[in-house]
C-alpha cells in the first residue's frame, strides 16, 4: 500500500526533536492520529503530531521552538501539554508534545480516547524508516479494530473525562468510515450532558471536521438521536416538532438536517450540474475562509442555521396554511450568536449571516421567466463572493423540501436559473458581477465641482449597474449616466 510521506524538513524536524530528547535522557514516541493514518495509508489533511514524552514535555517544546524558530503555544502547561508551530515546504507543522499520562507509556496508551489512536511508534524507530516503522506498541489490539474500523474506546470513562470525544466519535465515523463497538453508546448517553461545558472552539472543530466530509448528515442525524445537539446550540431544539405545511415533508429541525444530507449529495461531485461548472464550484467550495475550514462545510453549517428563525414567525391562517413570513431576518440574530458562542471568526460570522438573510433570494428569482442583467448584479452586488454559497444553499434547501404541494416540476426551470447566475459569477463576472470601472470618484469630482461624500458612491453604483446591464460602455456614457441623474436630482 503506498504511505503517505512526509517532506524533507518535517523529518529534519523530527530529528532535532529525538536529538534533544536523547540528550535530555528522555524517550519519545509518536502515538495518534497521523500514526492511525498511516497504517491506513490515508494522506492527513494537515500535518499534526502527537509525541508522548517520558518526562519535561513543556521545557523541550520551548527549547524546539527556539532551535526550529517556530512558534511556542501552550495548551496545557499544568498537566504538561504543550505544541510548537513551523513553517515547511508541505505547509505548517504542529508537533504536539505531551508528558505520559501514569507511569509508562502503555498506561498513556490506555488512557487515550479510542483504541485506534492508542498506537505508538518510538521516533527513532519512525526515523530510521518513514515508510516502514516499528515495531508498533499496540496494547490495545488498536491495529486490529482499524483493520475493521471499528471505533471502541479505550476505557470506559473516557467520554466523562473528555466530552468532546463523543463528538470525535461521530466525525471518525463519517471521516474514516468507522462503525461504532456497541459498547460505545452507552457511554455516550451516560455522559452527552457533559458536552455543554465543552469549550465553543472545540465543539467548532469537531463539527466542522464531519462537515468537510460528504456523510455530515449520518454525524448530525446521530447527534441528533442522542441528544447532543441540544446540548450543542440550544435553538436548534426549537424546531423540533414544529409542523411546516403542505410545502414540506419535515418539520423544521428535520428539514434543516436534510438541507445537510442533499448538501452533501451535491457537493460530491456537482454532478446534476452542468460539465463547465463541476469544477469551478468543487475549486470554490474548497476554498479556506481561515486556515482549515472552508466554505463547503460553512455553507452546510448555514444549512443547518438557515430556518432557524421560523419557530419565532411561524403563523397558522384560518384556511388551515402555515407561513413564516420575515423568518429570514428573524434567523440572523440566533444564528449570529450561535457562530460567536462556537468562536467562528468575523468573516465566516458574516457569511453564514449573510447566507441565512438571504436564502431565499435565489427561489424568487429561480421563478422568473428570464432573468435580467440588472437582477444578477444586484444579487452579487449584496452576496459579493458569497453568492455562489447563497445558490449551492439554497438549491441544497430546495431539493430538501418534498411535500405535497412541492412543485417538482419546476425543478428544471429552477436549476436552470440557478446555472444562469453561476455562470455569472464563474465566467462573465466583468461583464455582470463586478465590472471594471470605466471612471473614478477623483474623476467625477474634477468634472462636476462635486466634494467628497456618499454622493460620489452613488454616482459609481449607478454607473456600475448600467455597465452591468449593458448600457453603458465607454467613459463617455459613463458621464452621461452621472450628469443624467445629478440634473433629474434623483442622486443625493
Amino acid at each position: 500500500m503506498e504511505r503517505p510521506t512526509v517532506s524533507d524538513d518535517v523529518i529534519e524536524a523530527l530529528r532535532r526533536l529525538e536529538a534533544a530528547a536523547r540528550a535530555r535522557r528522555v524517550s519519545c514516541h509518536m502515538v495518534g492520529g497521523f500514526v492511525r493514518d498511516h497504517l491506513l495509508g490515508r494522506a492527513p489533511t494537515h500535518l499534526n503530531f502527537d509525541v508522548v514524552v517520558s518526562r519535561d514535555a513543556v521545557a523541550l517544546c520551548r527549547a524546539l521552538a527556539e532551535d526550529l524558530r517556530g512558534a511556542y503555544v501552550p495548551l496545557n502547561e499544568a498537566i504538561g501539554t504543550a505544541r510548537v508551530v513551523f513553517e515547511t515546504a508541505q505547509g505548517p507543522v504542529e508537533l504536539d508534545l505531551s508528558d505520559a499520562r501514569g507511569p509508562t507509556l502503555e498506561e498513556d496508551l490506555r488512557r487515550r480516547d479510542f483504541t485506534i489512536n492508542a498506537i505508538a511508534v518510538a521516533l527513532e524507530d519512525w526515523l530510521r524508516d518513514p515508510l516502514h516503522p516499528g515495531p508498533l506498541i499496540d496494547p490495545l489490539h488498536g491495529r486490529e479494530a482499524l483493520s475493521r474500523r471499528e471505533l471502541r474506546p479505550c476505557f470506559p470513562g473516557t467520554f466523562q473525562e473528555d466530552p468532546v470525544r463523543i463528538l470525535r466519535a461521530f466525525r471518525f465515523v463519517v471521516q474514516l468510515g468507522c462503525i461504532l463497538d456497541p459498547s460505545a453508546m452507552p457511554l455516550m448517553t451516560k455522559a452527552v450532558s457533559e458536552l455543554s461545558h465543552v469549550a465553543g472552539e472545540r465543539m467548532r472543530d469537531e463539527l466542522m471536521a464531519m462537515l468537510e466530509t460528504n456523510r455530515a448528515h449520518v454525524a448530525f442525524e446521530s447527534l441528533n438521536a442522542l441528544g447532543a445537539l441540544d446540548l450543542l446550540c440550544p435553538e436548534w431544539s426549537v424546531g423540533r416538532g414544529v409542523e411546516q405545511g403542505d410545502f414540506h415533508h419535515l418539520d423544521v429541525l428535520g428539514h434543516q438536517l436534510e438541507t445537510i444530507a442533499q448538501a452533501d449529495r451535491i457537493f460530491t461531485d456537482f454532478a446534476e450540474f452542468s460539465e463547465p461548472l463541476r469544477q469551478p464550484l468543487t475549486e470554490y467550495c474548497a476554498q479556506w475562509l481561515v486556515e482549515r475550514r472552508s466554505r463547503k462545510g460553512l455553507i452546510k453549517l448555514a444549512g443547518l442555521l438557515h430556518d432557524i428563525g421560523k419557530p419565532a414567525k411561524r403563523t397558522v391562517e384560518p384556511d388551515g396554511e402555515i407561513w413564516f413570513l420575515g423568518h429570514e431576518q428573524a434567523g440572523v440574530a440566533p444564528a449570529k450568536a450561535i457562530v460567536e458562542r462556537l468562536r467562528f471568526s468575523n468573516r465566516e460570522s458574516q457569511m453564514i449571516c449573510d447566507l441565512v438573510l438571504h436564502h431565499l433570494r435565489p427561489g424568487f428569482l429561480s421563478r422568473e421567466p428570464q432573468l435580467t442583467r440588472r437582477a444578477i448584479y444586484r444579487f452579487f452586488k449584496d452576496l459579493g463572493d458569497h453568492g455562489p454559497s447563497c445558490l449551492l444553499l439554497w438549491w441544497s434547501d430546495r431539493m430538501a423540501t418534498r411535500g405535497p404541494k412541492s412543485r417538482l416540476d419546476q425543478l428544471d426551470q429552477q436549476r436552470s436559473r440557478l446555472e444562469e447566475l453561476l455562470r455569472a459569477y464563474f465566467f462573465h463576472a466583468e461583464e455582470v458581477v463586478k465590472p471594471q470601472r470605466l471612471i473614478d470618484g477623483h474623476q467625477l469630482i474634477r468634472t462636476f465641482g462635486l466634494t467628497p461624500g456618499p454622493l460620489i458612491g452613488e454616482l459609481l453604483g449607478a454607473i456600475e449597474e448600467a455597465q452591468a446591464e449593458g448600457r453603458v460602455r465607454t467613459f463617455e456614457e459613463a458621464l452621461a449616466i452621472a450628469r443624467a441623474r445629478l440634473e433629474r436630482g434623483q442622486a443625493r
